[in-house]
């Protein structure tokens, strides 16, 4: 296991999870079955409070990706799970570039359509990534764990249009199984000192 990769894949994880459930008790009326974007939709109170958590998530999903690219050097990280990590990491900070308007409703402004499209676009990263991690590693469970992710984002993809799915609760369970797989990844890089 890389130490350095490790730790930062774990606070990523950590800030994943813990971020919106503390934002989204601190908002009236809010409630885990929304979109975590919601948080940070237009006329949303405590909006910039979730901007700022948006963006230290995306940040630490993007210096996780970096730990564990010098982690695997002098071999390549496979393009794929990087690219798809990086998406991913960047489908929170798109959510503080163009916010969903309140409510993140399934048609609304041309914010709205970017928002959605966009993260829509970002969040499939992490299908690509997760899949294309299995392969390269033999811990029991991974290959059900990506069964699982695929399932779960087709759900999420179905629940985005009927609200009464719970979108948001789908939206968890997609981000927690996509961690998952990158800490178990992680946690099978080389041990050598990284130099990041």
């Amino acid at each position: 296991m890389n130490t350095k990769a490790m730790m930062l894949s774990m606070l990523a994880t950590l800030l994943l999870v813990a971020l919106p459930w503390v934002l989204g008790a601190r908002v009236p009326g809010y409630s885990s079955v929304q979109f975590i974007s919601e948080l940070g939709a237009i006329d949303m109170p405590n909006r910039s409070a979730a901007n700022g958590a948006f963006l230290l998530i995306g940040a630490f999903w993007m210096g996780a990706v970096e730990a564990a690219r010098k982690a695997l050097e002098p071999n390549k990280m496979d393009p794929w799970v990087r690219f798809g990590a990086i998406a991913f990491a960047a489908s929170y900070i798109g959510s503080v570039v163009f916010p969903c308007d309140l409510g993140c409703p399934a048609s609304g402004s041309a914010n709205q359509l970017i928002h959605s499209t966009l993260i829509w676009v970002l969040s499939a990263g992490a299908v690509v990534s997760g899949v294309r991690l299995v392969p390269a590693t033999s811990i029991k469970g991974m290959s059900a764990l990506k069964v699982t992710l695929v399932v779960i984002f087709l759900v999420l993809q179905v629940a985005a249009w009927q609200r009464g799915w719970y979108p948001g609760v789908w939206q968890r369970l997609f981000e927690l199984n996509f961690a998952l797989l990158w800490v178990l990844w992680v946690w099978r890089l080389p041990g050598r000192q990284s130099r990041l």
